[in-house]
Order: structure tokens, then C-alpha cells, then sequence
């Protein structure tokens, strides 16, 4: 059992590390790529290709940025140093700024808040933006075109936020691993990426003492949700 464990994890290390090295080696070629024409060919390109690439160029510059920081996130998470900053946090007001940020990144998908009551959690502001993040990209990665709809309500003692689409729906069989290690959907066409983003999520809400999970249904779309206490002890260090 030992021996078969240690596999499991040796498969998984080279997985992560030929995964990281693909999701890092496509933007760096661009990067490159561009840089190289750039240098050669400046006097010859006008302003608007000159814009363009460098616009391509910090995109990508940022998609490594973020790669590396799952990385850490995993680290901290595995290692159990991951810290909280916690303070009281309105969920509808950290909604609307993440929507802001967001809402305009696709011309196929509307981002939008539904109407709702006022949700204030103990919780690290950043942490929970990085989760709301996650989900609001992960539609709009998953979903053809459409709106994709967040509410945010107070339930229990906790604030609960709900992100929904109108997607191709996951099936059911997939829903348990949603949140493991590496997990990616297979299908044709499916995005790329690390399969470290609802994994870390996972490991987020639930140092705020929270919960999180998925309803989804093949062909009607997805909702993603977390749970976060309203109050309580901050057990980070």
C-alpha cells in the first residue's frame, strides 16, 4: 500500500510539473516572440501592432504571475501556513467590485448581480475575492455566451454567494472530483490550465471555517456557491 501511495504521488509530481511547464511555456513564447519583433522590426511596425502586442504581452505576463501564485497557494495550503487577514467584509459590495474588474473581459458574457440582501462575513478580504475570482472566470470559460448570474445572500448565520451560468452543465459523475487536485475536464475544446483553481478555492473557504460546493445539471448550466461565517474565531496563524 506504501509503495502504491508513493506512486500515486511520484505520477501526480511529474503530472503537475509537465502540466506547469506547458501552461508557462505558451505564454513565455509569446512574450519572447513578440519582445524579438519588437527589437527587429520597430521602426517598421505601426502604433496600433506596437499596442496590440504589448497588450498580448502583459496578458500572458499575467498568466504566469497567476500560475506561480497557485503554486504558492498549493505550498501554503499543503503545508498548512496559509495566513488570514479577517476582517468584517460586505460580500454584495466585494461581488460588485470583482465584478467591475471582470464584467468587461468578455464581449460574449453578461456579469451581472442579482437583487439580494446585504451578506457581511468574518473573512480576508483578498482570499474571498481570489474564490469569487475563480468561479466568475471558470463560467465564462465554460459557457458558449450568456449571462452569468451572482447572488449573494445572509443564510444562517453566514453570508453565502452563488455564482450561476447557462453552460453545458458537468456531468454527474464529475462532480465529486470538482474540487481534487488536477482535475480538468477532457472534453474537446475544454480550456486549458493547472486543475489547481477549485482545489485552492476548496482550501480557501475552508480555512475561513466555510463550505463550498456545485449543483449542476448536463445541458441547463452550473451554479458554483461557497459559505462564509458571519462571525468566529480566527484559527489562521
Amino acid at each position: 500500500m506504501k509503495w502504491r501511495r508513493g506512486k500515486r504521488d511520484t505520477e501526480r509530481t511529474v503530472e503537475l510539473i509537465a502540466t506547469v511547464s506547458h501552461e508557462i511555456r505558451s505564454p513565455l513564447t509569446t512574450i519572447k516572440g513578440f519582445t524579438r519583433t519588437l527589437i527587429d522590426r520597430w521602426d517598421r511596425l505601426t502604433d496600433e501592432t506596437k499596442l496590440d502586442m504589448l497588450r498580448a504581452m502583459d496578458a500572458d505576463a499575467d498568466r504566469v504571475t497567476r500560475i506561480l501564485n497557485e503554486l504558492l497557494d498549493v505550498s501554503r495550503l499543503e503545508a498548512g501556513t496559509l495566513t488570514l487577514h479577517r476582517r468584517p467584509v460586505e460580500l454584495r459590495e466585494l461581488t460588485s467590485e470583482v465584478i467591475e474588474a471582470l464584467g468587461k473581459r468578455s464581449e460574449r458574457h453578461i456579469v451581472e448581480l442579482a437583487p439580494g440582501s446585504e451578506a457581511e462575513v468574518y473573512g480576508d478580504p483578498d482570499k474571498l475575492r481570489q474564490v469569487l475570482t475563480n468561479f466568475i472566470e471558470n463560467a465564462q470559460k465554460y459557457t458558449e455566451t450568456g449571462t452569468i448570474t451572482i447572488t449573494c445572500t445572509s443564510e444562517d448565520d453566514g453570508g453565502v454567494v452563488r455564482v450561476s451560468d447557462h453552460g453545458a452543465g458537468i456531468p454527474e459523475d464529475d462532480i465529486p472530483e470538482l474540487f481534487e487536485k488536477f482535475a480538468r475536464r477532457d472534453s474537446p475544446g475544454s480550456p486549458s490550465g493547472t486543475g489547481l483553481g477549485l482545489y485552492i478555492c476548496k482550501g480557501l473557504v475552508e480555512a475561513h471555517g466555510g463550505l463550498i460546493g456545485v449543483e449542476s445539471h448536463v445541458g441547463t448550466g452550473s451554479t458554483f456557491w461557497f459559505r462564509i461565517p458571519d462571525r468566529g474565531t480566527d484559527p489562521s496563524p
